[in-house]
């Protein structure tokens, strides 16, 4: 059981540098699947979503390209943070498929949605899951979740290194078992 426990830790512990050492936050996959790495698990933004939402975006007004980074961050009140490297290939993306158009406004290219993105966002929204996800985080306090994410690090960190000490002693291999299960018992009292 331990040993299971420490491959666990140890698949974890990459996601949880990953974290540590980012710009911006990679997100734990228990928050709602917030996150870009998440395991592949349940990840905020799958496949098709983040296009989904900047087609929203562009139907409530036009945007340049930083202006929808800008808008999706604030959006996500800094919680989740798309990259250029992620956002710029949607646009080419629903350009090629003439869900955008793009006008020149100096240096800025400006995406408007055309009439084949509006169908498109019509035919799908009732089907779109990620919209019903959103919603759940309409009311959410980000601030919060940052700071209960920040503790979940330093409480993960602690977990890490009393792991590595219990490797090198049977008796706390022993000790550290049981208290992972009784914390896990009492955590489930939270939420059944």
């Amino acid at each position: 059981m331990f040993r299971r426990h420490m491959q666990d830790i140890r698949q974890g512990m990459d996601h949880f540098e990953q974290f540590g050492r980012s710009k911006g936050p990679q997100g734990f996959e228990g928050f709602g699947g917030f996150g870009r790495r998440g395991g592949g698990r349940d990840r905020f933004f799958k496949k098709g979503n983040l296009q989904f939402i900047i087609l929203q975006m562009l139907e409530e007004e036009s945007r340049h390209g930083y202006q929808i980074i800008k808008d999706l961050e604030e959006r996500f009140k800094g919680f989740y943070s798309p990259s250029p490297g992620s956002v710029y290939p949607i646009l080419q993306m629903l350009e090629d498929r003439d869900f955008v158009s793009i006008s020149k406004e100096g240096n800025k290219k400006i995406y408007t949605i055309t009439d084949e993105g509006k169908t498109f966002l019509k035919e799908n929204v009732d089907q779109d899951e990620f919209t019903k996800r959103l919603e759940q985080f309409k009311n959410v306090d980000f601030e919060q979740m940052k700071a209960s994410r920040e503790q979940l690090q330093g409480l993960f960190y602690e977990f890490m290194k009393a792991s590595q000490s219990a490797l090198q002693d049977e008796e706390k291999q022993k000790e550290l078992n049981v208290f992972i299960e009784e914390t896990k018992q009492k955590l489930e009292r939270f939420y059944k």
